[in-house]
This record gives C-alpha cells, structure tokens and sequence, in this order.
C-alpha cells in the first residue's frame, strides 16, 4: 500500500515575524548609519575645504578691485567721484551638514607711515594712516586674514606673512644715487567692523592729492608701523636695493619699520586722503 504524504511548511508566529522585521530594519538602518558616515566623515571635509578655499581667492580678487578702485582715483585725481565694489565676508556651507563659515571686516586706523626728508634745512614730514583686513577663521582650509595697508595687499596664513600686490614704492638706482617714487595713501573715516558671512560693500572716494619733486635732498626716512614686519621687510629686501632697514620690537601688536636712505637723487611723491565707508 502506498503511503501518500503531504509536507506542510511551518508557519512562523508573530513573535518570529516580529524578530524578522526587527533584524531587517537594524540591518537597513546600519547601512543607511554607514552611508551617512561615510559622507560626513570624507565627504563633507573635502567639499568644505573646496569651498573655503574658492572664497579666499574670490577674496584675493575682490581685495585686487578694491586696491585698482583707490590706485585708479589717484592716478587720475577723480575728486568727489565714489568708487564701489564688494568684499564676501564668508563662505557657503554644505546643505544639512555643515554651517557656512563666517568672517570679519575691520577697518582700522592704528597703523600709519611716515614720510620724512629734509629740504634746504629744512624737515618735511607727511603721515598716513589706516588699514582695511579681513580675517576668516576657516573650519576645514588654513584660516587667512587679507590686509590692505600702504597701498599694500597683504596675506597672513599660520605665523607667516606675504605681500601678494606691491605697495605704490619704487627705489631705483641710479649710478651712486637713488631715486625714490613713493604713494602715500591716508584712510580717513570711522574705524568699524562687521561680520558674517553675505557681502559687505565699500565705498572709497579721493578727496585730495599733492604731488612733488624734490631734487637733491639731504636725507630721506620712510617709517611705519604695521602687525606683518615680516612681510614687508621681505618685500623690501626682494624687491629694491635698500639694506638699511631697521624693524623695531613689537608695541601693543604693531612694529615699526625704518628705511633709511642716503645719497638721493630725486624724490616723486604723491600723498591722498581716501574716505572709505563700508555697508551691507
């Protein structure tokens, strides 16, 4: 007699569907946990980085605008005639998971330069003053601050200093005999400062410049006093035949720089008085 049988498959219970549920919302949640990882950890980084490193060169031409508005209105003596550009203070964020990154323009009047010679016996003597930074304390790239002082375009990263766009100085030799052209750019207004991370603007207008030769002086001194001596003695020492340059110990951050200079031929001197005015 032939036996027939019939397998049955055994039917989970609802305790056993529940663990089976359980276990395979655990096993999504950690793939979807490892994912989210992953993009957090290598991914956010490196997209932050890109980003903040964009802005510091949109910086670096945003502050190269700035320095062409003021070399502009001096060189042609555009009185009462503003001149506007923009400074971004910060950098975008990466959507749900990381800030935007902000930054801080100050622009300050603790830094000047002097500008000495003797004439006929006479002691000649012309100040400027005043300086325009922005620090951005980057999460992810090196933080940087710009400067523009002097004419100057600066850029600090770490403990070092460099002068990225030349100051309106020139020494020149000629035989045993100098001849110096110098700008001297005097920033008048009210020291302030804002920070965030949208676009700050600023306005500079030219409200006055001498100019002057003068033949034959008996001596020539050019000071100032700035928080990067570094980078100008540097500059200073690359880019022109003076040796004579004195860097004077630190006073409350700022240090003074002197250049000496003897046997002059010539001075070409220019001196401007710059309103700047910032606003969102």
């Amino acid at each position: 007699m032939r036996n027939n049988k019939i397998l049955k498959r055994r039917r989970l219970n609802s305790s056993e569907e529940g663990v089976a549920a359980t276990v395979g919302t655990i096993m999504a949640l950690l793939v979807f946990l490892s994912l989210l990882s992953l993009i957090t950890n290598q991914y956010v980084p490196v997209w932050k980085e890109d980003t903040e490193a964009f802005h510091m060169d949109e910086v670096m031409t945003q502050f190269s605008y700035l320095k062409g508005n003021i070399d502009g209105l001096i060189m042609n003596d555009f009185t009462d005639y503003p001149m506007y550009s923009t400074v971004r203070l910060g950098s975008e964020g990466v959507p749900l998971f990381a800030f935007r990154t902000p930054g801080e323009l100050q622009l300050g009047l603790d830094n000047n330069m002097w500008f000495n010679f003797t004439e006929a016996g006479t002691n000649r003597s012309f100040a400027a003053k005043g300086s325009l930074s922005l620090s951005v304390a980057n999460m992810e790239y090196e933080p940087q601050t710009f400067v523009y002082e002097n004419g100057a375009i600066i850029l600090q990263q770490s403990e070092r200093a460099v002068i990225r766009a030349a100051p309106p100085i020139r020494i020149e030799e000629h035989g045993d005999d100098f001849l110096v052209r110098l700008t001297m750019v005097d920033m008048i207004g009210a020291e302030e400062s804002m920070g965030g991370t949208g676009a700050v603007g600023i306005t500079t207008e030219l409200w006055s410049t001498t100019r002057r030769t003068v033949n034959n002086p008996d001596d020539l001194t050019i000071e100032f006093t700035t928080r990067y001596p570094d980078a100008w003695e540097t500059w200073f020492n690359e880019e022109t035949e003076v040796v004579n340059i004195t860097v004077g110990e630190p006073n409350g951050g700022l240090s003074t720089i002197a250049i000496s200079i003897d046997d002059v031929s010539s001075i070409i001197y220019t001196y401007a008085k710059v309103n700047v005015r910032m606003s969102m």
